[in-house]
């Protein structure tokens, strides 16, 4: 398998952003390995007041079973449509200024933010079976692996990812090459402290690891796409962006781009 065996992690210099100097850069590593790691670009109160309210607002879906517009995606996990509002409206989470430029450089100009959703971990989940996000465009014409991206998801953590509480086990590389299953390679579990954040391709095998823990593990999920992508698997019960009218006002004129193909009525 073509590609890097590990997970390249960025800091910008000074905690500050990126200097545009290097985007090409990181955009190259990132392409090499399907995965990334950037370093420290969330404040650590943001992320508590987050895990306080998405506690507060969705702690009923941390049980162990279906709901009739959340997703099950493996062994006691949820994926829950999370809602832009109130502290998760905020640019620091869907147009971060140190990782977004570098998702704008892989997706281009065009970029839209095509779900925002949390992955909830209960305690007692088990090693999640590696798999893709969604099917290959192309899959036929095995085509994939020349193509550039068109969809990545960020992932924030709200705890830490890690050995106890779980974390997300990766194939580096694994999205250049057209196989039925995962690559007979070791994966890398890479810790990702609150604070920083992970970005993946859609292509790239993964898999959760188990919560070892007593609590519940909850990650964001950004997923930005290209405007012409949508995904049409993972959405069937749910809707992948949930705004109204009045959150809609609160974004900055500079970022209603990401969600323009979603915009509410009357907004």
């Amino acid at each position: 398998m073509s590609g890097s065996t590990n997970i390249p992690r960025v800091k910008a210099p000074g905690g500050g952003v990126i200097p545009d100097m290097l985007h090409d850069e990181i955009a190259g590593r990132f392409a090499d390995a399907g995965v990334m790691i950037f370093e420290d670009v969330l404040a650590e109160a943001l992320v508590a007041g987050l895990h306080d309210s998405y506690g507060a607002a969705y702690a009923n879906y941390h049980q162990d079973r279906e709901f009739a517009d959340a997703l099950v995606v493996g062994d006691k996990r949820t994926m829950i449509t999370i809602a832009v509002n109130g502290r998760f409206n905020d640019p620091e989470l869907y147009a971060n200024p140190t990782i977004f430029p570098v998702i704008a450089k892989l997706l281009g100009d065009d970029v839209i933010l095509g779900s925002f959703v949390s992955v909830t971990s209960l305690p007692g989940s088990l090693d999640q079976k590696p798999h893709l996000d969604m099917p290959l465009l192309f899959e036929a014409e095995h085509v994939s692996p020349e193509l550039p991206s068109y969809s990545l998801t960020l992932v924030i953590p709200l705890v830490d990812m890690n050995a106890t509480n779980g974390t997300t086990a990766f194939f580096p590389g694994s999205h250049k090459v057209i196989a039925a299953e995962a690559p007979d390679t070791s994966p890398v579990a890479p810790d990702v402290p609150v604070g920083s954040a992970l970005l993946f391709d859609a292509r790239i095998w993964h898999g959760g690891t188990p919560n070892r823990s007593t609590a519940p593990r909850p990650v964001l999920y950004n997923t930005y796409q290209r405007s012409w992508f949508r995904d049409t698997v993972n959405f069937m019960s749910q809707r992948p962006l949930v705004m109204d009218a009045t959150e809609w006002a609160k974004i900055p004129e500079q970022h209603r781009f990401l969600f323009d193909w979603a915009r509410p009525p009357q907004a």
